[in-house]
């Protein structure tokens, strides 16, 4: 893969065009706004796109659990208060 011209840093959002790209991986980089230097917590601008995608899935998916707890919640309440 060829080197890109930019990395996305997952901590603050911000283009770094400062890296080192060998064998098509991070090796080194740093971010100038945060200071984040974990090669881990970079994503290439293509993958980016689909990291937040995946990550609004997740954030539904666990709003949707709540709510549904909620209302269970809720449901039994109505039940005691019937029975009273």
């Amino acid at each position: 893969m060829a080197r890109p011209d930019y990395l996305i840093c997952l901590e603050c959002e911000s283009e770094v065009e400062d890296f080192i790209w060998r064998d098509g991986e991070i090796r080194r980089a740093t971010c100038e706004v945060c200071g984040n230097a974990d090669t881990d917590a970079f994503s290439l601008p293509e993958d980016y796109g689909q990291n937040i995608d995946e990550e609004e899935e997740e954030d539904t998916e666990d709003e949707d659990d709540e709510e549904a707890k909620y209302l269970e919640d809720y449901d039994d309440d109505d039940e005691e208060a019937e029975e009273e």
